[in-house]
């Protein structure tokens, strides 16, 4: 079987998985304009979810080294936007997504949204790799025992990829899981969910 064949169906497996618990979690309509009762979490794709503001946790304090040797503290977020993009080198769901990641991160630049990445049950070597071949602009966190998803509890997963969209006050308004847009799908539609998910919930 092909590379690309088995993250096909990898990521058709985990989307579908997604799709069952975010059924369990609630929420209504097929985009950013339906929405459910107030205070809910609401379903705005198949597999990414806004949070009401009265439930938004705060980023966890967290700083530490990236992939390539620099050093990242959270806390440099505060102020703006940001998007959070939880991925490993082994991970075929995020090698689907990361070129969607990459065109997003340009085109929210200049709306001042951050990206930043975090490597998780990784090894450096393999992770330096994947930022090369892949082109990726912005800085990732280098976290192989996986402390800040731990940090985060609910608002993680057991595997990657997830993302979290992350409001100007520092707290999590929006989580998508598994490879953004619910399958493989082109870039520039990955892009513009997550730029319309930074709209919604407003920076």
């Amino acid at each position: 079987m092909s590379r690309r064949t088995v993250v096909a169906v990898v990521a058709v497996a985990a989307v579908l998985a997604v799709v069952a618990l975010v059924a369990g979690i609630g929420g209504g309509g097929k985009g950013l304009a339906p929405e459910t009762a107030p205070g809910r979490v609401r379903q705005v794709d198949a597999n990414v979810v806004v949070v009401p503001a009265g439930e938004r946790r705060p980023l966890p304090a967290y700083a530490g080294e990236t992939v390539t040797g620099g050093r990242f503290d959270l806390a440099s977020l505060r102020g703006r936007p940001a998007v959070l993009n939880f991925w490993a080198s082994w991970c075929g769901p995020c090698q689907a997504e990361q070129a969607g990641l990459e065109q997003a991160s340009r085109q929210l630049a200049a709306k001042g949204v951050r990206f930043v990445g975090v490597n998780i049950r990784d090894q450096r070597a393999n992770a330096a790799t994947y930022l090369e071949e892949f082109r990726v602009s912005y800085p990732s966190l280098y976290d192989p025992p996986s402390r800040l998803p731990q940090l985060l509890r609910r608002e993680s997963a057991d595997f990657p990829p997830w993302t979290l969209v992350v409001h100007g006050q520092g707290r999590v308004a929006a989580r998508g899981f598994v490879v953004l847009g619910g399958g493989p799908v082109a870039p520039g539609v990955q892009a513009q969910l997550l730029a319309d998910v930074v709209d919604e919930v407003g920076r």
